[in-house]
């Protein structure tokens, strides 16, 4: 019996348009799988880059090839540079390189080529500072360049920590035992967002000790503008650590009530580590600075007192609005307040203005507390 084959061209076709479906389907699905969890991880690193850039580049400041120039003529300063850059962007990398939800898309059907390649474009396209850098300042060797160190970042995404060995934690007291769950929390929860912000503090500091070098500043003025500039690049690399305190904070008050734990104990565990964070960071910063600009004691001491200050205020904060679901964006907003009236207050009045931020940040605290 003989068979007219264009009875099996509609439905080739039809299976066809449903195989093409399926596959745009499934990497619709992996893009918001893997794709836009990387995204949002990579926006503080551009918004940290996009202020150092808009303080160090400019019409009448350094161009881009200066800074890239100088990092292929001395080895040291392109090591330091690609350093820093790994630092920021292998948190966003892992997300790419190891998403969390691998099994599961392994479990669809799909085109693993596609992914590939849509994975490569993302980790080239979501180094935008990096590659705008080095396009600019170097052209085509500079594309060349962000490709080589694109492999160790994959090499270094890819690697995993060895895990060790849970063990029976001892504290002697209730404030002692918060501080170590807030701690776990803060690593375990934020991990890749405390390597990420240390390159922002490392890049907060350069940039600070490029400004005083430049124009040529010492003493206290040297301090002020230093202690400006990190309070302002330091901002994006506060605000995920916070949140995962405050996840933590959140979830252990059925348990602190439950021992009776006092309402001040538990302030007090959370605000020693949300402090904490901003002295460390500011602490790499003002390191940073001076490794350019030369030792500064002014510029340490403003600008740990402005980290300690937005701490507290940041504190403040999270207290306040707790049970707020849009407590994520109050952080934000009041991070981004405390760098503004750190910065304000620095240039009305000089090295008053930390004191200034200091009772700010204090009378802040005392009012939440119970």
């Amino acid at each position: 019996m003989a068979c007219d084959r264009s009875d099996f061209g509609p439905r080739a076709s039809a299976v066809a348009r449903v195989s093409t479906t399926g596959r745009r389907r499934w990497l619709a699905v992996w893009n918001r799988a893997v794709i836009a969890p990387a995204r949002q991880r990579a926006l503080p690193v551009w918004i940290g880059c996009s202020l150092v850039g808009s303080l160090v580049f400019g019409p009448t400041a350094m161009h881009p090839s200066d800074l890239t120039g100088l990092a292929l003529a001395d080895a040291g300063v392109g090591v330091a540079l690609a350093a820093i850059w790994l630092l920021m962007f292998v948190p966003v990398a892992r997300l790419i390189v190891r998403p969390a939800a691998a099994a599961y898309l392994a479990s669809l059907p799909g085109d693993p080529r596609a992914a590939w390649l849509l994975a490569s474009g993302s980790l080239l396209w979501l180094q935008l500072p990096w590659l705008l850098l080095w396009v600019v300042g170097e052209g085509v060797r500079g594309a060349a360049i962000v490709c080589a160190v694109t492999m160790p970042v994959v090499v270094l995404a890819r690697w995993q920590p060895v895990r060790r060995r849970a063990r029976a934690p001892r504290w002697r007291t209730p404030g002692r035992a918060l501080r170590a769950v807030y701690g776990a929390a803060l690593v375990r929860r934020a991990g890749d967002a405390l390597v990420r912000g240390a390159g922002l503090a490392v890049l907060a500091g350069l940039a600070a000790g490029l400004l005083v070098r430049n124009n040529r500043l010492s003493g206290e003025s040297a301090g002020v503008l230093g202690a400006q500039v990190i309070a302002v690049v330091l901002v994006p690399a506060q605000i995920a650590p916070a949140l995962a305190m405050l996840a933590a904070h959140r979830e252990t008050a059925w348990l602190a009530q439950a021992y009776g734990i006092a309402p001040r104990t538990r302030l007090g565990a959370l605000a020693s580590l949300v402090v904490g964070v901003h002295l460390v960071a500011a602490s790499i910063a003002v390191l940073a600075a001076m490794l350019v600009a030369g030792p500064s004691f002014w510029l340490a001491a403003l600008a740990l007192a402005t980290a300690l200050a937005t701490g507290l205020l940041e504190v403040r904060t999270l207290v306040a609005h707790e049970r707020s679901p849009s407590v994520g964006v109050r952080v934000v907003v009041r991070a981004i307040t405390a760098a503004a009236l750190a910065v304000l207050g620095f240039s009305v009045m000089a090295r008053l203005g930390a004191a200034a931020m200091l009772v700010l940040g204090g009378g802040a605290v005392l009012a939440v507390l119970p």
